[in-house]
């Protein structure tokens, strides 16, 4: 019995060096558990850190987006109205340039109506100098007609005194202002 007791002991003594060594191995697990669980929760605090900080940078990012849809927004309907104005400005510039022919017809017009009138004018003074011409030239022929009336009156009164009554009715007829001042 002493032998099983030795055994036993002996046995004992090895479960004891065992279960320290288990005890040893279980502390340094747990320790090794608690370094992992704390680099865990670093880990997971970073992780959840960088999980905001992203949530955050998509909210500015959502923000970002909305901001730019809505510049977007106001730059297509700024190049709607400017589209609008462009195609006015284009009528505008259409109607311009058609009223600017027509403006030009109207001088080419004008013109061919300036060098008609000239010509025209040129005509009449041409005809004007020539109806002068012909006045000067009749005045001259009715001087000279009254001249020789004027003579033929003068042989006519030397000649006699029967023939006074003819005389003065041929000076009234020479002479017709004259008579009419008098009468």
């Amino acid at each position: 019995m002493l032998e099983e007791l030795q055994r036993l002991q002996a046995h004992i003594t090895a479960l004891k060096s065992r279960l320290a060594q288990y005890e040893s191995n279980n502390k340094a697990l747990e320790n090794e558990k608690a370094h992992s669980n704390q680099q865990h929760k670093v880990q997971i605090d970073l992780k959840t850190s960088i999980i905001n900080q992203k949530e955050k940078e998509c909210e500015q990012l959502v923000e970002k987006l909305e901001n730019a849809n809505s510049k977007l927004k106001q730059l297509n309907e700024d190049a709607t109205a400017l589209a609008d104005r462009y195609n006015r400005l284009e009528k505008s510039c259409t109607d311009l340039k058609n009223r600017f022919q027509e403006i030009l017809a109207e001088r080419n017009e004008l013109r061919i109506l300036k060098e008609k009138f000239h010509n025209d004018q040129r005509h009449a003074q041409h005809e004007i100098q020539n109806l002068q011409n012909e006045r000067d030239r009749l005045l001259q022929k009715n001087d000279h007609a009254k001249a020789k009336v004027e003579a033929i009156i003068q042989r006519l009164s030397i000649l006699g005194t029967t023939q006074d009554s003819y005389t003065q009715e041929i000076q009234q007829l020479a002479h017709p202002a004259e008579n009419n001042e008098d009468a």
